[in-house]
């Protein structure tokens, strides 16, 4: 199974788990294999290319297989035409969470600060066409409001510095321990359902921007042409991996939700992601190379 990002990030633990139990399904192990790098392309186009027999997988998520295909012309695989979905295995949303010397505590004072000033609010993400990237520009669209952009090589510099004082906020999935410090402030989720861990955070649908959802998704993708009835074992096999009781729990604090997806349900989610990833890149004007 190889997974388009390093060793040891969420979406890297996401995939040794579901893999280790539908090596458990299938009766024999499935193995990780962490190709990260230029994005999150590098995984994806590997699986493109690779033998149609149900042996290497994908471990995706609407980033690889929705957002840079809707974003990026030179990309070197199709994910409606190279891969099929096995399912969906998990949604999250993530967390605004901002410096707590910023003078606004929920998204309507954060609103009313940036139209007071224009161009004032910064919000730190991962990089240009990074997820987080397009949940903030989404809210300056919906919103109608100027946030400044300000891109770091990854998530970790930017809370640094969004800590630090020298960004406001940030959209994150893992605030947690820094929420418990008191180094930051939260004041939405981005899904329409609340994050399971803190229920009383309320959404910025809930918050006023009626419709905003910045949801993100994992799932299990094999090269097109596989056999049918490989792909069924091993759609079952994530099923039954996805409803794992311990997945729930194992899984609980980087806030993804076991929520299984039929191949059907991937593919139409895709295409809807894709919608939605290309008008928020037209409005905001982000290009990605």
């Amino acid at each position: 199974m190889i997974v388009p990002a390093a060793a040891g990030g969420s979406t890297d633990i996401g995939a040794r788990l579901i893999s280790k139990l539908m090596g458990q399904a299938l009766g024999e192990p499935v193995v990780v294999d962490n190709r990260g790098g230029a994005g999150g392309r590098i995984g994806p186009a590997e699986v493109a290319r690779a033998q149609a027999d149900g042996y290497t997988l994908l471990y995706g998520n609407n980033i690889g297989q929705a957002l840079l295909p809707a974003v990026v012309k030179s990309l070197a695989y199709d994910p409606l035409k190279n891969f099929v979905p096995v399912g969906g295995a998990f949604w999250y949303s993530t967390l605004i969470v901002c410096n707590p010397k910023v003078p606004f505590n929920d998204v309507k004072g954060m609103i009313d600060y940036a139209k007071k000033s224009p161009g004032k609010l910064n919000i730190a993400t991962a990089g240009p066409g990074s997820g987080n990237h397009f949940s903030s520009a989404l809210i300056g669209s919906m919103a109608g409001i100027e946030v400044t952009h300000v891109p770091y090589k990854g998530n970790a510099p930017a809370v640094q510095d969004v800590m630090a004082g020298q960004a406001d906020c940030i959209h994150i999935g893992e605030a947690k321990p820094y929420l418990d410090s008191g180094k930051l402030k939260a004041i939405a989720t981005t899904g329409l359902k609340r994050d399971p861990r803190f229920p009383n955070l309320p959404t910025v649908d809930e918050a006023g921007l009626k419709g905003f959802d910045a949801t993100w998704w994992q799932g299990v993708f094999a090269p097109a042409g596989t056999p049918p009835d490989v792909m069924a074992k091993l759609t079952a096999a994530l099923r039954k991996a996805v409803d794992d009781p311990s997945v729930k729990t194992t899984m609980f604090d980087s806030g993804f939700v076991p929520s299984f997806m039929t191949p059907d349900e991937v593919n139409a989610r895709i295409k809807s992601d894709m919608v939605s990833f290309k008008k928020i890149a037209t409005d905001a004007k982000i290009e990605i190379q």
